[in-house]
């Protein structure tokens, strides 16, 4: 205990807390995609990772190879490629819509080649795993329509019949349309776009949860203009014959005759279109007052307001998201970091076995030299948020062991090694300074005894 009080004092403190941003700084670095990545992230992206053997291994001056870079169908090399390859095929699909498909038909062949290679490849790494994914699903039903167009409907016998009553006739009828339904499929291979790129697909999420909160506020809205279209249509479309105009008449009619013509009529005026008009005609019986008050009203209600509306329950949508966010990181940074603690204890005394004693204390130039050249152990840091490089480490090592004239304990390096990124929160603030409380209590007493012995 006194050997952690020491090392606690500010003099012995290998590495200083960062202290937290204020939330003025924490809101200029949050950008659009931050905020729409914390308000379509439902988590599943946690569980799904992790996917390669778990433990802490030192991997060295190891590098990948051709197959791991280009082959392997969660490195990014591979999916960018495979990503162009879409973006070519878009491109050839349009020029084949444009100038007719003689030209483009072997292009046709060779991108579906290459979009079965890519499944095959999925296949493989993944195994059964594969259909679990819907965007798996869809690729796959893609390649099966492609390849049942291109390679196998092409080789079935049509026939050569020109009676109409001809089954053979019907036969190739029905093949042909098929044929046709399966290359309007190819276009559907551009959406796989999304899939490829992050940020696109990120905002086709963020699309779908903001039409689902449109679509609530379009229900209310239809609700809205069916109760006002029946009170528009009992006062003036029952009431046409007021109007003196048979033209206006007609228009009263054809606006306000009917529920849904009322509902229609409102429907342009919340687009703010044609409403002048309108007003100028119901204005020849209705009192202005009336007509522009009600107007305005209504424009104010159905278009201003309801788009203020949306706009404050997306906002409102997206702060609460980060928020909880943020929350799913911090629980799952921690996970990774107790992952980490654990692992590289459990490394560092198997290591260090036969230099470390019953307290798990090993000497300095020992635990340097285990933990020298590892970059994995570099990268696993830089994951829960620890940005170090070697020569740090090395100067935690000779601050914990008194620039290495006393033991270091491996239990003690682990722990300070992965903490020293992150925020402090206030109860373990408040748990540090009750147990320097009670330390100092104890050091009083100390003092007080051996004074009152010196005095004996």
């Amino acid at each position: 205990s006194a050997l952690f009080a020491r090392q606690l004092l500010p003099g012995n403190m290998p590495v200083a807390r960062r202290g937290t941003p204020p939330t003025s700084q924490i809101k200029e670095h949050k950008s659009v995609l931050t905020s729409l990545s914390a308000w379509t992230d439902t988590g599943e992206d946690d569980e799904k990772k992790d996917k390669k053997k778990k433990g802490y291994q030192k991997l060295g001056d190891d590098k990948p190879g051709f197959a791991a870079q280009w082959l392997d169908p969660e490195a990014d090399n591979f999916n960018i490629i495979v990503g162009v390859v879409i973006l070519a095929n878009a491109v050839s699909i349009g020029l084949e819509t444009e100038f007719g498909d003689g030209q483009f038909k072997v292009l046709e062949h060779v991108f579906n080649g290459i979009f079965f290679l890519e499944m095959v490849l999925r296949l493989r790494a993944f195994g059964k795993s594969y259909f679990t994914e819907p965007w798996n699903i869809f690729d796959f039903s893609l390649v099966c329509f492609g390849t049942l167009d291109l390679w196998i409907l092409p080789l079935l016998p049509l026939g050569d019949d020109t009676d109409a009553d001809s089954p053979n006739l019907l036969y190739r009828f029905s093949v042909m349309r098929m044929l046709r339904i399966l290359r309007l499929m190819r276009i559907l291979r551009v959406v796989r776009l999304f899939r490829m790129f992050q940020q696109l697909y990120l905002i086709m999420q963020a699309f779908n949860k903001a039409f689902q909160i449109v679509l609530l506020m379009g229900l209310l809205v239809l609700i809205l203009d069916y109760v006002c279209a029946i009170m528009l249509t009992q006062a003036i479309g029952h009431h046409s014959h007021y109007w003196d105009d048979l033209e206006d008449r007609a228009m009263i009619k054809g606006w306000f005759g009917g529920i849904p013509q009322s509902m229609q009529t409102l429907f342009v005026i919340m687009t703010l279109s044609d409403w002048d008009n309108i007003s100028f005609v119901l204005v020849k019986v209705v009192p202005p007052f009336a007509v522009y008050t009600g107007l305005v009203l209504y424009i104010m209600v159905t278009s201003y307001t309801m788009l203020s509306l949306i706009t404050g329950i997306i906002s409102e949508s997206l702060i609460t998201a980060q928020q909880e966010y943020r929350v799913r990181k911090e629980q799952t940074m921690g996970e990774k970091k107790k992952e980490l603690q654990y692992d590289l204890r459990s490394t560092l005394l198997d290591l260090l076995e036969d230099d470390k004693d019953n307290d798990n204390n090993v000497p300095p130039q020992e635990l340097k030299q285990v933990v020298r050249g590892d970059t994995d152990l570099l990268m696993k840091l830089a994951a829960i948020g620890v940005n170090i490089d070697e020569h740090g480490i090395s100067s935690l090592v000779e601050k914990l062991s008194n620039e290495e004239q006393t033991l270091c304990n491996v239990d003690y390096f682990v722990d300070k090694l992965t903490n020293l990124n992150g925020q402090a929160t206030a109860s373990s603030i408040m748990d540090l300074k009750f147990e320097l409380a009670k330390m100092h209590s104890k050091v009083d007493l100390v003092v007080e005894k051996l004074q009152k012995r010196q005095q004996k």
